[in-house]
């Protein structure tokens, strides 16, 4: 049955690269780097999954707050009775074959991992179905780089029970941000879903569904169009939003060419209001999004009969309800983590769903007005957390320049010299302040602090806002120098560029150092707090990184 589903689950995919088998899996580098990779468990298998959600409209949030061309062609697919789709690929460990996948250079992963005993490796492109388009939409420099990944396209699942791990991508961001690090985490023993939302993604490759109604009745030029149409709704939809709520501003805006803020309207409350009322309607999407992954993961992991009365019942037959995962999936211990826009809805999922276990933030923390389900000021009778009450851990980078440009030299700034009051749109004290050394990230640092539970914030050295993801412009080049911008230690401070801590030589090697930080903090917190090891939480302060860790803070996280 198994090898029946693997079949119908390459119909429609191109398939991948052929892997090289270069023998044993082993460290590339003998260096004290080397201590901080583990060697694969396991090597890793790959599938699609369409999540579907017949219970919500295909993008609410779109509908209120996107454009009007974008409105009537949501006309057109809503009344064909198109659900929410949310694009997933779902990661799994898969018994080693004989060889190891050649992409230790190529993906930005230090080592060589091992292969699957079948299927075949999967590149950038394949993650996208094999379009091209969608690929180059995907990488911020342009780029669809032909890259062998690890995991191989329908492999067979290893014996066991593993826990489950939701990845989310920031604005814009998509299948590919966090590729590498749930290959790592599938190869130690975790299944690991990799989520596009439909609400912000610029390339949710939802109309690669050949369940859905739309795609059933468009022509390809039509489905052309409608990417074309969603990239145009996506990552500027925020900012052109924010300025016409905060100051009734309408013109184009482009990110990086911001509007004088001296020509600007005077910034309301109430316009702090509905930029508030926006993100919280956005995150409720979101979370929304997630808790029906968990959902669907869940009726996976019952037995056939079970699964396929479920999901028929939600009008959502899946293939994947032959068993492939039934009793594979450890729903008892469920994470979350993303980056970005991303780390603020593992930071909502967190605190307003139950199943789910632990977050993990990457660059970025929630802000107390943006918390969804009624979570704004004014409202006496909203019940929301203060913060995440659930173990968390939040990495940032020591000079976030996205972070700093968006949230205070952009945000803040426009609203002060409209002669607005910056501090009704960051209500709380500590969101209020201006980064230092010491507190690069006011709204991740805040988040923090908000967290009731035991928690960690780790800030990286010399790091920006996206150099721990797969789709940062740079990191398929081994070797090549990343520079970014310093934080100026004042507003008015010139712009200092400096060399991001990147690619490092270690024993005639090159390794990638934001990732080999990021899978080592990934896997440790997820292996103390799914799997209870208690060395885990050891080696989350006792890490082999004295040049790529500059701050640690924890509270209850020692041993």
């Amino acid at each position: 049955m198994k090898t029946m589903l693997r079949l119908r689950l390459r119909q429609g995919l191109l398939a991948g690269a052929a892997t090289l088998a270069l023998g044993a899996a082993s460290s590339t580098y003998a260096g004290p780097l080397a201590d901080a990779e583990p060697e694969a468990r396991f090597a890793v298998g790959v599938i699609t999954n369409f999540v579907r959600d017949f219970s919500k409209p295909f993008d609410a949030w779109g509908r209120k707050y996107k454009t009007d061309e974008y409105r009537a062609w949501l006309d057109e697919v809503d009344a064909l009775g198109t659900p929410r789709t949310t694009v997933t690929k779902i990661y799994y460990p898969s018994p080693k074959g004989d060889g190891a996948t050649d992409h230790g250079l190529k993906n930005a992963v230090p080592s060589q991992l091992p292969a699957a005993t079948e299927g075949e490796a999967i590149t950038v492109t394949n993650l996208y179905f094999g379009r091209e388009m969608l690929a180059k939409m995907a990488f911020s420099n342009g780029a669809a780089p032909e890259e062998i990944y690890m995991a191989h396209e329908g492999a067979p699942l290893a014996e066991g029970k593993f826990p489950l791990v939701i990845m989310v991508h920031g604005l814009g961001g998509s299948l590919n941000t966090w590729a590498s690090a749930a290959e790592h985490l599938a190869a130690q023993g975790y299944i690991v879903v990799t989520v596009t939302m439909t609400s912000d993604s610029a390339v949710a490759p939802v109309f690669e569904d050949p369940e859905s109604p739309w795609v059933k009745q468009a022509t390809p030029e039509e489905i052309q169009a409608a990417y074309g149409l969603r990239a145009e709704n996506s990552f500027g939809t925020i900012f052109r939003n924010w300025y016409a709520m905060l100051f009734d501003y309408h013109e184009p805006i482009e990110f990086g060419n911001w509007p004088d803020p001296k020509t600007l309207n005077p910034a309301t409350a109430e316009g702090s209001r509905r930029v508030g009322q926006l993100m919280a309607d956005l995150f409720d999407q979101r979370v929304e999004d997630v808790e029906r992954v968990i959902t669907e993961m869940k009726y996976f992991n019952d037995t056939p009969l079970d699964c396929m009365v479920g999901l028929v019942t939600e009008q959502n037959p899946k293939p994947l309800c032959d068993g492939f995962f039934s009793g594979a999936i450890d729903v008892d211990n469920i994470g979350i983590m993303g980056h970005s826009l991303g780390s603020m809805t593992a930071q909502a999922s967190a605190a307003f769903l139950g199943d789910v276990d632990t977050a993990v933030g990457f660059n970025n923390g929630l802000p107390r007005t943006w918390e969804p389900y009624g979570g704004l000021p004014g409202d006496p009778d909203a019940e929301v957390p203060t913060g995440v009450e659930k173990p968390f851990l939040q990495v940032i980078g020591s000079d976030d320049y996205f972070i700093y440009n968006v949230f205070r030299k952009v945000l803040w700034t426009s609203i002060k010299e409209s002669g607005g009051d910056p501090k009704e749109h960051w209500i709380i004290e500590s969101e209020q302040t201006w980064p230092t050394e010491d507190n690069p990230q006011a709204e991740a640092t805040a988040a923090y602090e908000r967290a009731t539970g035991e928690k960690m914030l780790v800030v990286f050295t010399d790091e920006d806002h996206s150099t721990a993801v797969d789709d940062w412009e740079g990191v398929y080049e081994p070797g090549r120098k990343l520079t970014a911008n310093r934080l100026p230690p004042s507003p008015d401070a010139p712009i200092e560029e400096y060399e991001v801590l990147g690619w490092v030589e270690e024993d005639g090697q090159q390794v990638y150092m934001p990732h080999l930080m990021r899978n080592y903090y990934l896997a440790n917190w997820f292996d103390w707090t799914l799997k209870g090891d208690d060395e885990a939480r050891a080696r989350l302060t006792n890490h082999p990184f004295p040049k790529g860790v500059k701050q640690i803070h924890e509270e209850g996280v020692s041993n």
